[in-house]
Formats: structure tokens, C-alpha cells, sequence
């Protein structure tokens, strides 16, 4: 006897004296249970018909409109702010890339596109092994966050905090007469350039040297400074060649010839990046940057299916090389690809190209 839908019924074995030796047993149920198994089977086989070639939600464009999903607007880019000397001849294709004295025309240009935010990097001056030109009252990057929010101050300012563009050796950090890592006092410089940043206006920094407790030294120093209010955005960074076009232009390229120690393995980058993230928001970070995005479309997934805070994703110099092959349509696509991987903010010198081509789809 055997439970069933209906209550107990027995499985046996229909017994045929005729039955050749060595011919299968058959198996029988009662005629209630063999319904019920047709019946399912119908169930489960069951094919809706085909529509013919046309599929209504795709073949009216109020329909095509009301299931878009996710879609790209101005709003979702930020675009890179690199502040240079005054005077200096520009010769690099990068978009953003302005002497100071530019950079309010450079930035209300961008708002009036809609473009939600930027980064500012600036050209470092008076590079020295303790990045003095980095803590200078009213230096290069100080008064590009000043210049930029005077112009913009409805757009969010994110600042980077290196030491890359101060020391004369090129490195994010600082280091000891004898060579060796000095922690505690590129702890201290990050600490004092973000509260430098902050006081000049900006709205979010972004610790740039991957070390851990750099963040916790950030977020301490804003709050004791009375910016509990001004958010702290660290990096992950990949280690790639898709860098090359910034580092020349605002000669940012170490003399130990790379970074690796200070960024994340390729090979390993879809696991480390959440760890990396995960000691960071437990040392205070508000969101994440990761970059670069064009060979790390797959970190970029699994860091915001982890992650709840939110992410920019930053399409960086090296990539732009490639966009402009695409065209504006080609890059609002790629763009748009990033912010579906999950991104809540795309970071790209291609923004304005974007933005542009955006508004004039619209019009």
C-alpha cells in the first residue's frame, strides 16, 4: 500500500501465468491514480502557441517605452576634471584636461549638459619625497575645487587623494630615508589632503592609494575637522595598462616603473575587490570606485551583487581611446552597459560626448 493523492492504493504486480520466463514485469495502479498521471503529464508538456512572428510587448512603441528598464541620462555621468597649470600648452586628446583659469567655463558647460558630477585630479606642483605641494594653502587643487564649485555648486565634486601627482618619485605614497614604506605618514597626508579638500569645497574624496586604515585615517580627520557631512569614496583599482594617457599627462608614472603593490591583481580581482571593499566600508567608506570597468565589466557584477552602497565605475584615460572609435552612439551603449552591470555612476571622459548625444536624442 502506497499514499497517494487520494488516500492509500496498492502498486502491484499484474501476474500473467502465459508471461514468458525472463519477459518484463508490468507494473499496474488503479484507474484513478493512471487519471491523474495523464493528467499531469498534460500539465507539464504543454506549449504556449507561438505569436505568430510579433511579440506585443515589443511591437507598439508605448509598450516598447513602459518596459525599457534601464536606461542612460545625464544624471548618471560624472566626467573627470583634470586641473592644469595655467599657461601650459595642452597636448593631450583628453576631454576635461584645462588650465585653471578654465575650468568654471569647462564645468558649467557641463552642468548645462545635465552631467551630475565630476572628479578633480590636479597637475602637482612643488613635488618634493614628502608631497609639501599637496598641504600649500591655495594650491593647484585647492583652487580648482574652489573655481569649480563657485561655477557648479549643484554638481558633486569628488576629489582624488594621492600622493602620486606631489612627491618627485611618483608614488601614492611616502616613504623613509631608507626606502621602506613610511604608513603613518602618508596616513597623515592623506588625512590632512582630505580635510584641505574638504574646506575648499569639496562634496566626497577619494583615497586613491589602496592601503588598508587609510580610510579609517580619512573619515577620522573629516570628523574631527566637522565634515561629518563630506563623504569618503575610495578607489579599487585594477592594476592595467589603461591608465598610460593620465599618468603622461599629469607625469604621474612611478619611478619603480609600477603600482602593482598598491592595486589589485588582474587574476584575482573578481574575489579581492569584495574583500577590499568589505574592510573599507567597515573602516568608513560611503561608496566605491572601481576602475578601470572596459576589462573588469565582471568585478563590476560581482562587487554590486555584494556591495549595497553605491558604485562609480570609471571608464578610465585608456579607454577613451577606444570609445572614440564608436562614435557617440557607440559610447552612450558602452556607458550605458556599465550602469546595467550594476553601476549607480559611470565616471568617463567620454561624459560630454555622451551627454550631448543624449540631449539630442531627446530633443
Amino acid at each position: 500500500m502506497v499514499h497517494g493523492p487520494f488516500g492509500l492504493f496498492r502498486i502491484g504486480v499484474r501476474r500473467n501465468r502465459k508471461r514468458p520466463q525472463g519477459a518484463p514485469v508490468r507494473l499496474y495502479l488503479p484507474t484513478r491514480c493512471r487519471y491523474l498521471l495523464v493528467g499531469m503529464t498534460a500539465l507539464t508538456t504543454h506549449q504556449a502557441p507561438a505569436p505568430d512572428g510579433i511579440n506585443p510587448a515589443r511591437a507598439r512603441p508605448t509598450l516598447r517605452a513602459l518596459y525599457s528598464g534601464h536606461t542612460l541620462s545625464p544624471v548618471d555621468l560624472s566626467a573627470p576634471l583634470l586641473a592644469l597649470p595655467d599657461g601650459d600648452s595642452v597636448t593631450t586628446a583628453l576631454p576635461g584636461a584645462v588650465p585653471v583659469s578654465e575650468i568654471a567655463a569647462t564645468i558649467s558647460g557641463w552642468a548645462s549638459l545635465g552631467i551630475a558630477g565630476v572628479k578633480v585630479f590636479a597637475y602637482g606642483h612643488d613635488r618634493d619625497g614628502r608631497a609639501s605641494g599637496a598641504l600649500m594653502p591655495g594650491n593647484r587643487m585647492a583652487s580648482a575645487i574652489t573655481a569649480a564649485k563657485a561655477a557648479a555648486p549643484r554638481v558633486a565634486l569628488t576629489t582624488e587623494v594621492c600622493g602620486c601627482s606631489w612627491t618627485n618619485h611618483g608614488e601614492c605614497i611616502l616613504r623613509t630615508e631608507d626606502g621602506a614604506l613610511d604608513l603613518d605618514g602618508t596616513y597623515a597626508l592623506m588625512a590632512a589632503m582630505a580635510v584641505q579638500h574638504a574646506d575648499a569645497g569639496a562634496d566626497a574624496v577619494s583615497p586613491t592609494a589602496m592601503l588598508d586604515g587609510s580610510v579609517h585615517a580619512v573619515r577620522t580627520a573629516l570628523d574631527e575637522a566637522g565634515h561629518r557631512d563630506v563623504a569618503v569614496n575610495p578607489n579599487l583599482a585594477v592594476h592595467t595598462g589603461l591608465y598610460g594617457p593620465f599618468k603622461a599627462l599629469m607625469a604621474t608614472d612611478p619611478r619603480s616603473g609600477h603600482r602593482r603593490g598598491l592595486q589589485l591583481e588582474p587574476g584575482r580581482a573578481d574575489r579581492d575587490a569584495l574583500v577590499q571593499a568589505r574592510r573599507w566600508i567597515d573602516e568608513g567608506a560611503d561608496s566605491l570606485t572601481l576602475q578601470p570597468v572596459m576589462t573588469a565589466v565582471d568585478v563590476l557584477v560581482r562587487l554590486r551583487d555584494d556591495q549595497r552602497v553605491p558604485i562609480t565605475a570609471y571608464s578610465t584615460s585608456g579607454e577613451w581611446g577606444a570609445l572614440k572609435t564608436l562614435g557617440a552612439s557607440g559610447m552612450a551603449e558602452y556607458l550605458a552597459s556599465l550602469k546595467r552591470a550594476g553601476a549607480d555612476q559611470v565616471l568617463s571622459f567620454a561624459a560630454e560626448t555622451v551627454a550631448r548625444h543624449l540631449g539630442a536624442s531627446r530633443a
